[in-house]
């Protein structure tokens, strides 16, 4: 029977439910196609079910759409049916209209050229069978249609990896073409462009006039792909003569052949070497559109560029925890790791010649440093240090023998130069760079094979590449006999070039390669010299000024040179100097960078790409990040000690930007006084030099990174602060031991020392108590009543020491004034440390205190004794009082827990409860570092917060305390703002879901599995597949929705409301007429449960939301007792030591004064198998005690509740309903389906 018109509809309407972003079409439902298209109908199949018209609708509405999709209702059978025609033409046809039309194009190709792939093929012989005689487009558009016919949003919605993989299948299949399209690929791209229209992302960009787009001939065949493109070039070249290893080329200056980038100062290699060569082009510079415009030239208008391709293997990845979350190092900075990729990407640039540029300079070859030797004597000095036996006889063979690993050439005498002996000598080492014990290809193949000939390929490119790379010519006269067989093999698999350029170039690494040994052989002495002045430790140990060391040495240029020393000086000099060192700043970098650098620079360089915004006098420099455009011009900013950024130049383009950059960054290294900080700081100039250079290989960048992570930790480990700080506490712990004794009897009649915890100190103050900076210790001075300090008396272990002290104090007088006259610390303001310096005073970091040096003046410093100061500073607390004062502000939990004294500074992660957190719950993080500078992180998940910690000898102000609390009250506010919007968008979502769906007649996978029947409340989709649960808030509200897969995965509707929120089995209605609440975790179980009680259950969901449900169940129904029938996890408690099922159940009931129950499973059940048997649905449906086992421990308990609440007739009606519905069980079950 065929649908009707107002079936269609209400099928449609859900279609484009899931699909909202087919709006954009109208859609026509007619009994048949004569009522569709009239006369023309005889046009069209008669069994067609379903058609697309591209072309723009207008509905009787007066709206416009931008297509229509035609249904004729007799040939569609049901409504399944009729779903599988809306996806064939919306998710299809109208789907690839969504790609822009060389988009399309390059899609269409892509499925023509996978129709002989196998997994695609079975697709294209069932189209080839229906639309015979129609084009390749087509029919290929049809492969597409037809592979959306079983597309569902199970396959894309909520799959985070939709967009990626459709997007990677299309740029490799379509737009690479690096491989033939399989049916995986066509899969995810159509996913791909279903997630698009289900969130609107995707909209029509190809408007054709007809449903056929891009009409041509069948036998018309897609563009090819790279690979093919090339072989096909070459394959024409080879038989003209003109391949570019076939051209003979003269010798004469070096690099003056091969394609390169002027940009980079980078040849380009391997097949993209071969390719520009092929284009014919007599200049050798190749660049980017970009990169010329950069260079201040212009592409001539209609010039035609030249791909190119490159491949990337690896890439970096955040490196994540056992629990998924990026890990970061102690900056806050994500760690990343080098991830080897299993499907290597490739990447396309569309490169000009310099020919076709306007506005370059002539080409000028510069030669290279190490080529500054002779062609012939470079090349003979490649062949000695090769150690390759080279035998010369009489005749014209040139050849190398595998079996004895030897060349043979002719005699000298038989060239007519000594460019032509070399270039062969060199052709045939690129032959014996095969040995296995080389480069190990395979060489055992007889002259004028097919496999002879390949690596005869592989040796003639290379000797082009060598024979350019030296300048000693390139001779192909002698290669002839191959070009026949070289044409087969590109010919037979086009891929055979790109793997013989790509061994070409390792040949070329590989014989060049004895070039390096040899110049490093010439210059060992010098170079061995410059490295020495390039290593961080040794500069130092240079003679000369450091200006000469590090110009005389190469280092950097003596421009650059003066500002280091400057900058050194002001870094190492005093107050009296200073002024003098800043001008000589100002001088020597006005001198090297036309700008002065500031005085108080930390060594930062930041460049930015910036634009020109507003007019005449209102004109000012603004991001051009910020606005979303392109730089007009890079700034280069040096960043100060407030953290403000100085300007310092501007220049044109980013790439002289990023050279001043890093001059400036090699000065601030340099100028470091400290060898391993500056090792430190090199390995950073390093790193960010080699990231830069496109170049670059990963291996290289990864490497460099490595450094600069090794040299940053010996810092750490080297830091000679800590050093200093453990050597003065250990030297102080050992004087302490010597003069306990003696130091408190001295001073006994005159200061009373007392014991004052650090969070009492300013109570111990307020009474009169003085800080003693020598004894480290609070006191209470002569005349001051010592009564109101006694619960910090020194106590009994003063006493007792006070005899000993006395009988002592002769041996140990001269001990115990050592630690006093060793150091005298002084009472310094922060503002006048500078006087304090001048006059010899040094700063203890340990103590955070000044004290005089051993050459201090002390007349000067006399003002600075602390007994001369009636108002100082108290003692700065240790580090751990500080990170726990920290910990406090930002709402952590400080003090004594089962785990420990927090905080616990072991540079260990630690968790603790937050103000206004959940009871038993740990929403604070912390990690604190006692060693070298203390330091740490604190992060309270509740508001927010994240503070990175250093110890600064300081606690907070209360002005600060308020100013984080206030901001952490804040962000608390604004995320449960945006939490309650999220939460009900999601209401709102799942609350339009509703009407998709349908009460379930037939049980589900899911409710099969379970073993229980379809109950009130529960839906399904129009497969009766998924099994959807709503979930409700006591007061009848919708908040969201379990979605259960029919594997039996669950998951929650996205941004929605749990807490406190539960399934009722049965309904609202029926819970509010049940006598008791029983509550359970998960559906099936309180599914079970209702089964067996014949009333309303609840289903929590999880554990941890059972004592929420219970409060808000209990608050709405007062007089309901409540029993909680919990899971009894026992495979957790087994293996982690704690059964969640019991433990949140038990604090439930004892919540509501409810009562807590769990299954008893059969003996020995549970025990065999404890994860399969854990809840009352196991007990009803594994279990050999079965539904009479769950009825009989539930009723149970539920009775006895009752009971102690004096509910006997509540009892008795369970009693009564249960009998009922066991009996309307025996009667035989009848069921209907409606229309």
């Amino acid at each position: 029977m065929a649908m009707t018109k107002a079936e269609a509809e209400g099928v449609a309407r859900l279609f484009l439910t899931d699909y909202p972003g087919a709006l954009e079409l109208a859609y026509k439902f007619r009994d048949n196609t004569a009522q569709l298209y009239g006369p023309r109908a005889v046009e069209v199949p008669q069994d067609m079910k379903g058609g697309y018209l591209p072309k723009e609708t207008i509905a009787p509405n007066g709206r416009t759409y931008r297509g229509r999709v035609d249904i004729p209702l007799e040939n569609v059978q049901d409504a399944r049916d009729l779903l599988i025609t809306l996806r064939h033409e919306v998710l299809g046809h109208y789907g690839a209209n969504t790609f822009a039309p060389a988009e399309k194009r390059a899609l269409l190709d892509g499925v023509i050229a996978g129709r002989e792939e196998p997994t695609l093929k079975p697709l294209w012989d069932d189209i080839n069978e229906r639309y015979a005689g129609t084009s390749l487009d087509m029919r290929a558009e049809e492969v597409i249609a037809l592979q959306s016919e079983g597309i569902a949003p199970r396959h894309h919605v909520g799959n985070d990896q939709v967009q990626q993989r459709g997007q990677q299948s299309f740029k490799e299949t379509c737009i690479a073409r690096v491989r033939p399209m399989g049916a995986d690929d066509l899969h995810n791209i159509v996913c791909m462009v279903a997630q698009g229209l289900h969130d609107r992302t995707r909209t029509q960009q190809t408007f054709p006039e007809i449903n056929e787009l891009f009409r041509r001939d069948n036998t018309m065949e897609p563009k090819k792909p790279f690979h093919e493109v090339v072989a096909e070039k070459l394959i024409e070249q080879l038989k003209a003569g003109t391949a570019p290893w076939q051209k003979p080329w003269q010798p004469g200056e070096p690099n003056s052949l091969m394609p390169m980038n002027p940009t980079t100062g980078k040849r380009y290699k391997g097949i993209n070497a071969i390719h520009l060569m092929a284009q014919g082009r007599d200049d050798s510079r190749w660049m980017t559109y970009k990169q010329a415009a950069a260079a201040g030239a212009q592409v001539r208008k209609g010039e035609k560029g030249t791909p190119v391709q490159y491949w990337k293997f690896s890439e970096e990845q955040d490196k994540l925890d056992d629990q998924g979350r990026p890990v970061r190092d102690a900056n806050g900075e994500k760690i990343k790791e080098t991830v080897q990729l299993e499907r290597p990407r490739v990447f396309f640039a569309t490169v000009f010649n310099g020919e076709q540029i306007d506005g370059l300079p002539p080409q000028q070859i510069k030669p290279k440093a190490e080529q500054q030797w002779d062609a012939v004597e470079r090349a003979e000095h490649i062949l000695q240090a090769s150690g390759a036996k080279i035998t010369h006889a009489a005749g014209d063979r040139a050849f190398y023998r595998p079996s004895t690993d030897s060349i043979t050439l002719p005699e000298k005498s038989q060239f007519e130069s000594a460019d032509r002996y070399y270039a062969t000598a060199l052709h045939e080492l690129g032959h014996w760079t095969g040995h296995p014990s080389r480069l190990d290809r395979d060489l055992a193949h007889p002259f004028g094979s097919e496999g002879y000939a390949k690596e005869e390929l592989r040796a003639e490119i290379s000797s082009m590449i060598v024979g350019d790379e030296l300048g000693i010519g390139h001779d192909p006269e002698q290669h002839a006999a191959y070009v026949g067989s070289w044409i087969k093999a590109l010919q037979d698999d086009p891929l055979e070039i790109f793997r013989a350029s790509s061994d070409a170039e390792k040949i070329h690494d590989y014989v060049l390669a004895f070039e390096q040994v040899q110049v490093q052989e010439q210059d060992q002495a010098q170079q061995q010299e410059k490295e020495l002045a390039m290593q961080p430790t040794n500069i130092d140990n240079l003679p000369g000024r450091l200006v000469d060391r590090l110009a005389d040495n190469g280092i950097m240029s003596r421009p650059d040179a003066e500002v280091t020393s400057a900058l050194r000086d002001l870094h190492t000099g005093t107050e009296a100097t200073r002024a003098i060192d800043i001008q000589a700043l100002n001088e020597a970098s006005e001198k090297a960078f036309g700008f002065t650098l500031p005085a108080d620079w930390i060594g930062q360089v930041q460049v930015q790409g910036n634009v020109m915004e507003g007019e005449g006098d209102d004109q000012h420099v603004t991001s051009a990040a910020s606005l979303g455009v392109e730089p007009q011009f890079y700034g280069v900013y040096a960043r100060r000690e407030d953290g403000t950024h100085q300007w310092l130049a501007d220049f044109d383009g980013e790439q002289q930007a990023d050279e001043l950059a890093q001059r400036l960054a090699a000065v601030d290294a340099y100028a470091e006084v400290n060898d391993v900080e500056r090792a430190a700081k090199l390995a950073r100039v390093h790193e960010e030099r080699v990231r830069r250079d496109p170049n670059s290989t990963d291996e290289d960048i990864s490497a460099a990174k490595e450094a600069r992570k090794d040299a940053e930790m010996t810092v750490m480990l080297n830091d000679q602060d800590l050093q200093n700080r453990i050597a003065e506490h250990e030297r102080e712990q050992q004087e302490q031991a010597q003069g306990a004794t003696a130091a408190p009897a001295q001073q006994k009649a005159e200061r009373e020392y007392i014991n004052v915890p650090f969070k009492e100190k300013d109570e111990a103050k307020g009474l009169g108590a003085r800080w003693d900076r020598q004894q480290q210790s609070w006191y209470v001075p002569p005349g001051v009543d010592t009564a109101p300090f006694a619960k910090w008396a020194q106590g009994a272990a003063t006493a007792a020491a006070e005899p000993q002290a006395a009988q002592q104090a002769t041996q140990g007088q001269e001990q115990a004034q050592k630690p006093a006259q060793a150091r005298q610390y002084l009472a310094v303001p922060y503002a006048e440390r500078g006087e304090a310096k001048a006059a010899g005073a040094l700063w203890d970091k340990a103590a955070k205190s000044w004290y005089a040096g051993p050459r201090a003046d002390m007349a000067k410093l006399e003002r600075w004794n602390p007994d001369n100061v009636s108002a100082q500073q108290g003692p700065a607390m240790t580090p751990r009082e500080e990170f726990a004062q920290a910990m406090r502000s930002a709402g952590l939990f400080v003090g004594q827990r089962p785990d420990g004294d927090h905080p616990i500074m072991d540079g260990k992660k630690h968790r603790v409860p937050v103000d206004g957190g959940k009871s038993g719950t740990l929403d604070g993080f912390y990690v604190g570092h006692l060693d070298g500078h203390p330091a740490g992180r604190i992060i309270n998940n509740k508001t927010g917060t994240d503070i990175t910690w250093k110890s600064k000898g300081y606690a907070l102000s209360d002005e600060e305390k308020a100013k984080l609390q206030a901001e952490a009250a804040t962000k608390l506010a604004e995320r449960e703002a945006a939490q309650e919007q999220a939460h009900e968008a999601t209401a709102q979502r799942v609350g339009r879901q509703m009407a998709t769906l349908a009460p379930i007649e037939q049980p589900t996978p899911y409710l099969e599995a379970k073993g229980i029947k379809p109950q009130a409340g529960v839906l399904t989709d129009k497969e009766g597949q998924k099994t959807y649960i709503p979930v409700f808030d006591a007061d009848g509200k919708q908040w969201a929705m379990q979605y259960i897969q029919e594997d039996g995965t669950k998951r929650f509707a996205k941004d929605s409301k749990k807490e406190g929120c539960f399934h009722p089995v049965g309904g609202m209605d029926a819970l509010a007429a049940a006598p008791a609440l029983v509550i359970s975790e998960g559906y099936a179980t309180a599914a079970s449960n209702s089964e067996a009680l014949g009333f309303a259950t609840v289903a929590a969901f999880d554990s941890g939301n059972l004592p929420h449900v219970a409060r808000a169940l209990h608050e709405k129904y007062p007089d309901k007792p409540i029993i909680i029938a919990g899971d009894d996890d026992k495979a957790q408690e087994l293996e982690r030591g704690y059964n969640p099922g019991r433990a949140k159940a038990e604090e439930a009931a004892k919540a509501v004064g409810g009562k807590a129950i769990f299954p008893i499973f059969a003996p020995g059940e549970q025990a065999g198998d404890p994860k399969g048997f854990t809840d009352f649905n196991d007990l009803a449906n594994k279990s050999e005690l079965g539904r009479e086992g769950v009825q009989r421990q539930v009723s149970t308990a539920v009775g006895k509740v009752l009971v102690d609440v004096g509910q006997q007739e509540k009892a008795q009606r369970i009693d009564q309903e249960q009998k009922r519905e066991q009996k309307q069980e025996q009667r035989p079950r009848r069921a209907a389906k409606i229309g």
